[in-house]
């Protein structure tokens, strides 16, 4: 569906078992939730109601995504807190790290091969790297015994996740952060194998492990979405 006027938008109904509206923005996308039985006149009132807020948050995430990485030669991002250039050139696939270099070489230079190719190259570091630093941090948190495995899933809202389990599931995106939020991301999951909410109990074991920890949830609000690709 559309809106009409000065702050025009497409939007797509999502009705369920519930009793409220309710309207989400992410990724440039508007969905609005509603009841199974809700009026469309109803809808449309709604959402032109908050015609306003939802113009201001498409502004807002198109400003982020106008920020993210760009998979282009020359472009800057940072590797566990080091920067580093990418160097991108035809040729048979192959990823190499150097000094201040990340050498991508594709056979079509497409956007989303070389994405799908960092994304791989991100993995196999993650797998190599990540497993290591939790177990250290388990260790120190007195939590190594709860913890029964790492795994590793790009989501696109998700930095990290613990299961009732015991398995920490991490972002391999992480790499692409300084080094005290990766930290912190980890601290932040492996303080769920002890609380399995975020109450002031979940928080102070947090803070205990990670004094600075507001630090890096200000970093992730701020440029958390920039390593997005």
């Amino acid at each position: 569906m559309k809106t009409e006027g000065l702050e025009a938008f497409d939007y797509e109904v999502i009705r369920s078992d519930r009793k409220t509206l309710s309207i989400e923005v992410h990724h440039q996308k508007v969905k609005v939730r509603a009841p199974k039985k809700a009026p469309e006149d109803w809808i449309e009132s709604f959402v032109h109601q908050k015609a306003r807020w939802i113009a201001r948050k498409l502004v807002e995430q198109d400003e982020k995504h106008q920020t993210r990485i760009k998979l282009e030669n020359g472009q800057l991002i940072s590797f566990m807190g080091s920067p580093l250039i990418l160097n991108i050139s035809q040729g048979a696939n192959k990823i190499l790290l150097a000094e201040q270099e990340l050498s991508i070489r594709n056979k079509d230079l497409k956007a989303d091969s070389i994405a799908k190719q960092i994304d791989r190259w991100l993995l196999t570091r993650a797998k190599e790297i990540l497993p290591q630093r939790v177990e250290h941090w388990a260790d120190i948190m007195g939590l190594s015994k709860k913890l029964t495995g790492v795994r590793f899933r790009k989501t696109k809202t998700q930095w990290g996740h613990c299961t009732r389990a015991g398995t920490v599931q991490l972002n391999q995106l992480i790499l692409l952060t300084p080094l005290h939020v990766i930290d912190y991301l980890i601290i932040h999951e492996l303080s769920h194998l002890k609380h399995l909410n975020h109450s002031k109990r979940f928080w102070n074991l947090v803070e205990q492990h990670c004094p600075d920890y507001q630090k890096a949830e200000l970093w992730l609000k701020k440029h958390g979405h920039s390593v997005w690709y």
